[in-house]
């Protein structure tokens, strides 16, 4: 790689004291060493400032403010970012090592695209592989899917610093799902892609999503979607998807589980002939 672009790596968190240190270990653990990390503490309770200064590392930046949720926590880190890029991690997700040098050869290589994110491995509470997941790669593809679904994890992204000052930050309206209305709004103005294997461990913490968070959620999903259609992104008849939100919404809990396990496996876990990356 001829050129070596400063990566500013974000890692918002909220009393995630059992994980923060493994997470930030895997982003410092990088091969590809052009980095500097920012911790934004969403005023946490715990010894989070503790962990961080242990690592008595000048690359780390650690910033606290009040309680205000993750989408503030994530814009407080794009306004200190300086690197030419933006990577984004969970404060209990991981990275594989060569993630970082993957994702910045890709985007030298095709400057048109703004946002990149990878595959994913989700693992326990404990860290163990359980699944994986494949995400479509090509830009029409991704423009496509994107207004139906999120094919995007949020651990996984990288973003050029400059997509934030022309699409905008985080909408800290969003109490949910909010990840998914930055990526509407960049797709507006940039190619996007994903890379096809996973360099990302998110964790999962088994049935941990109750009825009022998954209906929250899929609330947010619907107003995002109907914003990206009203202001033209897509055409009127993409409206069908906000029904089927809306739909979605209505059906009994347990209903909603089953139906999403289904569409997982059938978008993520086997999408053959869709990986021809950045075109």
């Amino acid at each position: 790689m001829k050129n070596n672009p400063v990566v500013s790596v974000v890692i918002p968190t909220y009393n995630k004291v059992r994980y923060l240190k493994e997470a930030i270990e895997s982003v410092l653990n990088q091969t590809y060493l052009n980095r500097d990390v920012i911790v934004v503490d969403d005023g946490s309770t715990d010894n989070t400032a503790e962990i961080v200064k242990s690592f008595n590392d000048p690359r780390i930046i650690y910033s606290w403010h009040e309680n205000k949720g993750a989408a503030a926590a994530r814009n407080t880190g794009i306004k200190n970012a300086h690197g030419k890029y933006v990577a984004f991690i969970d404060s209990d997700d991981l990275w594989l090592k060569e993630k970082l040098e993957k994702q910045v050869d890709f985007m030298e290589k095709n400057p048109d695209i703004g946002l990149l994110g990878t595959g994913s491995y989700e693992i326990t509470d404990e860290g163990k592989i359980w699944s994986k997941k494949i995400f479509p790669t090509d830009n029409k593809i991704l423009q496509k899917d994107l207004i139906k679904y999120n094919p995007f994890i949020q651990t996984s992204i990288m973003a050029k610093r400059e997509v934030f000052d022309k699409a905008g930050l985080y909408d800290k309206t969003f109490q949910e799902s909010e990840d998914y209305e930055l990526w509407l709004r960049i797709a507006k103005y940039y190619k996007i892609a994903n890379l096809p294997e996973p360099l990302v461990m998110k964790r999962y913490y088994g049935d941990c999503l109750s009825p009022a968070k998954d209906k929250k959620q899929l609330y947010f999903v619907l107003k995002a979607k109907k914003i990206a259609v009203d202001r033209g992104q897509y055409p009127k008849w993409c409206y069908i998807y906000l029904i089927r939100s809306w739909i979605f919404i209505k059906i009994p809990f347990s209903w909603r589980k089953i139906i999403r396990i289904y569409l997982l496996k059938k978008r993520f876990y086997n999408v053959p002939g869709r990986h021809s990356a950045g075109k």
